[in-house]
């Protein structure tokens, strides 16, 4: 606002200059309220869940380099492995602002996102794209793999609704029509300087019922949601590249295999794949525990776990959502102590299993992506209840993880399921065992002093069940079972219309659209369902390799590598594809 000298401002004095200023300022206030600043934090606390929030976001680049290393050396799958990961966060952004973050019960708005405080929907944000994350590494190194149209389809509904539903259950606190499952349930969501680390007020009309649930971090809103869904998408891929399914695609012309071509391909990775190990794999443990120590990339599976342990202290530690008063500080350092000692733990045990397994084989190197793997089991074990527990605890917890691990990766073999990065075993079974740690080890005075001192929550009206460890099981168990049923209940909806959901009716309204070409046939058109690519529009893994050569020899072999034959990577195993001389005639 520019000042003329001879303005009313300097008449008299400069008497009346007050006035005017301060029409002129409350004028321009008026036009732009500032309503947005966190009302749920003081300034120290606000900066510590902001940074924790970024941390929490460059989690993708420790998936990113994780599944990269399931994916081998193909470019193809690299790529689509990058796909994902843009998708993810594209999708995921929308869905979480549109529908996320008022469905999940932090604010009165309907959608659109009306009333946000920005920092808690950039952390509650973060918590939403990564569940939707997980499921990337489920067919990395198929030669069937997700459309990327079903990729964002996928993300948008997870970050939209999947969890912010299960958050609305169980993290929300500002909902006091919902079931008070949550320990946030009496808070009102209002932060006050004045009262340190406690809400402004109490809600004193809300009542929580003996039945609670505990989840500080996510390992069952989280992982256990996203693991459910890559057993949802590995249990589909089996149905899509199995020939057992023939009666299912004869109702459906988008799952029908329209030429013999078709045919062969899908019994090449149907038929001779029923048993999920390739030739030579003859038992779990050669399936587990592949000759040679796998053809996984390891320099970037250590990268990618590297980066996921540095940003899971941000994960669990910034879950406490304030760094002010010595309770918190108590309870940020417990909770990283916790993490590396759950992680070393499960490093050590798996080390020594992997060891011996590689005398026992007389192999000649070490599987270390299993370590990789274990280490993770344990970061998502100890995140429900990294500041339930002492630090000793985090030994055990970290040790019976890898068993945990195992007996995921086992169900797995024993439904023939692919599953390249083990996201099902990571997430899903060692998130549940996550969370039924917390109603073992957990101390009630620690859970009583996480809601009073770390998350703002007077704890007057905590249930019993806090003190009774049987019964604080039991409600844990179920929760986790609630989880798991839902989130596999509204992933099967999602997938079950993609899969029958012809490609050629998404693509009508792009009629230029015909398909890509092929170095080794020439045009390809886009066939089959909106969920998966077709068998006829996969060539050659590589592009660059003629897939009507045999594959190169060295001096060392594995049982993995038969003659004659293109060699397709499935994950911690390879999959030997018939010759492909039927597809020249196309």
């Amino acid at each position: 606002m520019d000042m003329e000298p001879n303005s009313d401002c300097f008449v008299n004095g400069g008497v009346g200059c007050q006035d005017r200023l301060t029409e002129c300022f409350a004028r321009e206030v008026s036009r732009c309220p500032n309503t947005t600043y966190s009302s749920r934090y003081d300034n120290p606390s606000a900066g510590w869940v902001y940074m924790c929030s970024i941390l929490m976001f460059f989690m993708k680049a420790g998936f990113l380099y994780l599944e990269e290393a399931f994916s081998q050396a193909d470019k193809v799958f690299r790529r689509r492995v990058v796909l994902a990961k843009y998708i993810d966060i594209f999708a995921g952004t929308i869905g979480f602002w549109l529908f996320g973050y008022a469905i999940s019960g932090n604010t009165d708005a309907g959608v659109l996102g009306e009333e946000q405080d920005y920092i808690f929907w950039f952390f509650r944000f973060t918590f939403a794209t990564n569940t939707a994350t997980i499921l990337g590494g489920t067919l990395v190194g198929q030669g069937v793999q997700m459309r990327a149209l079903a990729i964002f389809v996928y993300s948008f509904v997870m970050t939209a609704f999947i969890h912010p539903s299960l958050a609305r259950f169980f993290w929300s606190s500002s909902n006091p029509q919902q079931p008070a499952w949550s320990p946030y349930a009496p808070c009102n969501g209002t932060y006050t300087a004045d009262r340190e680390h406690t809400f402004s007020f109490y809600t004193e009309d809300v009542e929580l019922g003996d039945y609670i649930f505990f989840d500080f971090a996510g390992s069952g809103l989280v992982h256990v949601c996203g693991g459910m869904g890559a057993f949802v998408l590995a249990v589909f891929h089996k149905l899509e590249i199995s020939t057992r399914t023939k009666k299912i695609r004869e109702c459906c012309s988008c799952l029908k295999r329209s030429t013999d071509d078709d045919d062969a391909r899908a019994a090449t990775y149907g038929a001779e794949r029923q048993d999920v190990a390739p030739e030579g794999a003859k038992n779990f443990l050669e399936w587990m525990y592949p000759s040679g120590g796998g053809d996984e990339n390891v320099e970037s599976a250590a990268l990618g776990i590297l980066i996921l342990w540095t940003t899971w202290f941000a994960f669990n530690a910034g879950s406490a959502e304030s760094i002010s008063g010595k309770a918190v500080h108590s309870a940020v350092g417990r909770i990283a102590l916790v993490m590396c000692l759950g992680c070393a733990s499960a490093g050590i045990v798996q080390t020594i299993i992997s060891g011996l397994v590689q005398i026992y084989k007389r192999d000649e190197t070490f599987n270390s992506n299993e370590i990789a793997n274990a280490v993770l089991g344990a970061l998502v074990s100890v995140t429900g209840c990294c500041t339930f527990i002492d630090p000793p605890w985090a030994i055990l917890i970290g040790v019976i993880s890898v068993a945990v691990y195992h007996s995921g990766c086992y169900i797995e073999y024993l439904l023939k399921l692919h599953d390249g990065a083990r996201a099902f075993p990571v997430h899903a079974i060692c998130g549940f065992w996550g969370v039924l740690c917390v109603g073992i080890f957990s101390k009630s005075c620690l859970i009583r002093e996480t809601y009073e001192d770390l998350c703002f929550c007077v704890t007057s009206n905590l249930p019993a069940s806090v003190d009774n460890h049987g019964l604080l099981f039991a409600y844990q168990l179920g929760g986790g079972l609630f989880i798991m049923a839902w989130s596999m209940t509204l992933c099967t909806i999602v997938f079950l219309v993609l899969w029958f959901f012809p490609v050629n009716f998404a693509l009508a309204c792009l009629p230029w659209v015909m398909g890509f070409k092929d170095k080794a046939r020439g045009l390809v058109k886009f066939q089959g369902n909106v969920l998966f690519t077709h068998f006829n529009e996969i060539g050659s893994p590589n592009p660059d390799v003629d897939v009507n050569e045999p594959p190169p020899t060295s001096g060392h072999t594995t049982p993995y590598t038969a003659p004659h034959t293109s060699n397709v990577n499935f994950g911690l195993v390879s999959i030997n594809t018939a010759p492909q001389e039927a597809h020249d005639k196309d």
